[in-house]
C-alpha cells in the first residue's frame, strides 16, 4: 500500500466549482477509494469548520486530514520564493509520495513530490491579454517557483497533450516526467443523455446554443457576440444562452441583443440538462488546459463547436466541430445547419457519445495511481 499525502487549497474544491476544482475532487476521491492507496489531505488550519472538518461544501471532508498552524496565502509565498518552511515534519515518516493536485511549490525532501499542472497560460505570449500588465505580473509569479518545481517533483500530471508540448516547449520541461491524465464527466450527464429534452424543462422555448463559463474575453465573448448579432442578422430564432459569471462589460453589450439570455452562476446539477435540451454547444475559448464542457456536451449528445485554439481541436477530435472563431459567418451556417438538419445533428451526437467514452475519471485515477507506482 502506498501512504499519499495531498496538500490542497479547499476554497478550490467548494462547489459548484471549476473544471480544475472538478478534477481535484474526483481525482482525490478515486484515489481515497482505492485499497492500494491511504489517502490523507494538508492544508491551513484556516480551513477547519468547528467539527474539525473541511466547510459542508467539499465533497473532500470526509477524507482524513492534517493541517498545519501558518496561513495558506502568506505560506505558499514563502514557498515559493524563499523555500521556507519546510513541511517534512508534517509528513508521516511513512509518506511515500507528496501529491499536490493543483499549481504550487512545497519544499520538502523527505518523499518524492508529484503536481498537476492544468496549462501554462501564463507563459503565452500571443493570447489577447499577454502584454497586459496584469497578466505580465501574473507570469512573473508563476515564474518564481514552477521552473523549480518542474525540475525537483518526480512527477507533473497535466490534462492534455497540448498543456505537455506547451511545457516542453516554453519552459524546457523533461517530457519523460510530464504524465496526461485527462479528465472526465460526472455521472449525472450519463444519467440525462438518454432522456428525450422534450420532458426536461428548457430555460427558453427558442432553440438554443449552449455557452458555458459566462460572458468572459479568455472564453471569447466578442466572438459569440459577433455569432448573436449575426444570428439575428439572419432572422434566425436561435438563442444564445450563457452559463456562468460574465465580465461587466459584456453584460452591458449583452442587454442590446435580445437573442442573448444571461443565466449567471448555475448549481452544477442544472448543467445536464441546460446542456442536454440545447441544439448545439459553442465554446468559442481563446484558450483551454481541456475544455470539459466540450466533452460534457458530447456525453449528453448535444454536438460540440468548438474553435481550433489551444487544446480543444485535441480533445474533440473528429468528433467535434472545429471552427475559427472569427469566422463569423461560418459558425452561424453551422449553429443553423445544426438546429435544422436532424439527421447532421443525430450523426455528430453519435459521434460525440462515442468518443467521449474514453474521458473517464476512473481513467484519470488510474493513470494517477499507476504513475505512483512506476515513479515511486
Amino acid at each position: 500500500m502506498l501512504n499519499v499525502t495531498s496538500y490542497i487549497h479547499p476554497i478550490r474544491t467548494y462547489l459548484p466549482c471549476t473544471g480544475a476544482g472538478r478534477h481535484i475532487n474526483n481525482t482525490l476521491l478515486g484515489l481515497a477509494s482505492q485499497e492500494s492507496i491511504n489517502l490523507q489531505l494538508l492544508c491551513s488550519q484556516q480551513w477547519l469548520q468547528a467539527d474539525g472538518k473541511l466547510d459542508l461544501r467539499s465533497p473532500l471532508r470526509d477524507i482524513p486530514l492534517k493541517t498545519f498552524p501558518f496561513p495558506e496565502n502568506l505560506t505558499e509565498r514563502l514557498w515559493k520564493l524563499t523555500h521556507f518552511p519546510k513541511m517534512d515534519s508534517y509528513l508521516s515518516a511513512k509518506t511515500d509520495w507528496l501529491f499536490t493536485p493543483m499549481e504550487t511549490y512545497i519544499p520538502v525532501s523527505r518523499c518524492p513530490v508529484a503536481v498537476t499542472i492544468y496549462d501554462i497560460q501564463a507563459f503565452e505570449t500571443d493570447l489577447p491579454w499577454s502584454n497586459t500588465r496584469q497578466h505580465r505580473w501574473f507570469r512573473y509569479k508563476w515564474s518564481q517557483w514552477i521552473y523549480k518545481a518542474l525540475a525537483n517533483y518526480r512527477v507533473v500530471f497535466t490534462i492534455s497533450e497540448f498543456s505537455k508540448r506547451r511545457m516542453i516547449e516554453l519552459l524546457g520541461a523533461d517530457a519523460n516526467k510530464i504524465i496526461v491524465v485527462g479528465c472526465g464527466v460526472e455521472q449525472s450527464f450519463y444519467d440525462i443523455a438518454s432522456i428525450d429534452p422534450v420532458r426536461l424543462e428548457r430555460p427558453i422555448n427558442n432553440p438554443y446554443t449552449l455557452v458555458i463559463g459566462g460572458l468572459r474575453l479568455k472564453k471569447g465573448a466578442d466572438f459569440v457576440l459577433n455569432v448573436a448579432k449575426g444570428l439575428l442578422n439572419a432572422n434566425s430564432n436561435i438563442q444564445i444562452v450563457v452559463a456562468g459569471d460574465s465580465e461587466p462589460e459584456y453584460i452591458v453589450a449583452a442587454k442590446d441583443l435580445p437573442n442573448v439570455k444571461l443565466l449567471g452562476i448555475v448549481p452544477d446539477n442544472d448543467l445536464p440538462r441546460l446542456m442536454r435540451c440545447a441544439s448545439s454547444l459553442l465554446f468559442l475559448s481563446h484558450y483551454e488546459g481541456f475544455g470539459i464542457p466540450a466533452i460534457e456536451a458530447m456525453v449528453v449528445g448535444t454536438p460540440a463547436v468548438v474553435s481550433n485554439r489551444a487544446s480543444l481541436p485535441e480533445v474533440v477530435g473528429t468528433a467535434g466541430i472545429v471552427v475559427e472563431p472569427e469566422d463569423t459567418a461560418a459558425i452561424i451556417d453551422i449553429l443553423i445547419q445544426l438546429e435544422e438538419n436532424s439527421q447532421l445533428r443525430q450523426d455528430y451526437s453519435q459521434r460525440g457519445k462515442e468518443h467521449a467514452k474514453q474521458y473517464t475519471w476512473s481513467r484519470c485515477v488510474n493513470i494517477v495511481q499507476k504513475a505512483f507506482y512506476e515513479f515511486n
